[in-house]
């Protein structure tokens, strides 16, 4: 557990004398215009910093994409598209829970029922029809795997969709997803119960590597031994496969991971899209 923050002791009361009464009302309510202008111009101006960077909505964040052309973030109803992470537009997509990751170069998107993926944001081919689900995961090839209940599906590039085979012990209540870059039989999944799991054999036999709470898992691109999870306590990341683990200078309630162009990519509660240039420092603001 990490320790809150110490408490910060108030000032000392300021006694004050009362000095003459007269035109105290005019007085009174000069101040009190003044402090109306100013709360209001810091508002003003917060609210526009908010929305300028934010992702749209309150609707929780479930997945990020990051591809040269921008960012694609799903919620549970919308997807928003972001060429900068600033600026956020809705796509035209179907008003329910949106799973999207990336294999760094397509975005893939699930909503509808439809799996579609994109290059440039804004035109989605169709790469398969009926598949159910609730998280993807983009592996080698153009295959993309499928959170769809107690199974895992996969969808080939050609579209074909196979269920992968369901051993009798898996995680379940999953929230992340990811393929080893190098070998598509090898998923790390995990959910807040259930923490993270490992599969090397296609989802048909799992072991558990870590019981924290795990709410997005990211496997490097550039290193498969190298893992970065999200929790609610901050960012984690391993090098060694999941034996050891450390906490990053991301220190936020983690929804989404993903990763483009050798940079790292993550949204936290306050619903905006980070960067890191090696996913433990130097987090900053895409939009800021």
């Amino acid at each position: 557990a990490v320790a809150g923050e110490p408490a910060v002791a108030g000032e000392p009361a300021v006694a004050w004398r009362r000095g003459p009464t007269r035109h105290r009302g005019v007085l009174w309510a000069g101040v009190t215009v003044g402090v109306l202008f100013v709360g209001g111009l810091l508002v003003a101006l917060l609210g526009s910093r908010v929305n300028r960077d934010a992702i749209p909505g309150s609707q929780p964040v479930a997945s990020l994409a990051a591809i040269p052309a921008g960012y694609l973030v799903g919620t549970i109803g919308a997807l928003y598209a972001s060429p900068d992470g600033a600026t956020w537009t809705p796509a035209r997509l179907p008003a329910e829970l949106v799973a999207t990751a990336s294999d760094g170069a397509t975005a893939y998107v699930l909503a509808g029922g439809d799996l579609r993926s994109t290059t440039d944001l804004h035109t989605f081919k169709l790469l398969a029809s009926a598949v159910n689900g609730t998280v993807v995961a983009a592996g080698p090839a153009g295959v993309v795997d499928v959170v769809s209940g107690a199974r895992i599906l996969q969808v080939g590039a050609d579209g074909a969709v196979t269920a992968l085979p369901a051993g009798p012990t898996k995680p379940d209540g999953l929230l992340g997803l990811a393929v080893s870059p190098v070998s598509p039989s090898t998923l790390l999944a995990g959910g807040p119960v259930s923490g993270l799991w490992e599969s090397e054999d296609s989802a048909a036999t799992w072991h558990r590597i870590l019981g924290t709470p795990t709410q997005a898992v990211l496997i490097d691109a550039a290193n498969p031994q190298r893992f970065l999870l999200g929790t609610p306590g901050g960012l984690l990341v391993s090098d060694d496969g999941g034996a050891q683990w450390r906490f990053t200078d991301l220190r936020l309630n983690i929804h989404a991971l993903s990763q483009e162009a050798g940079s790292y990519f993550a949204v936290g509660d306050d619903r905006v899209v980070y960067r890191s240039p090696d996913g433990v420092k130097g987090w900053v603001a895409v939009g800021g």
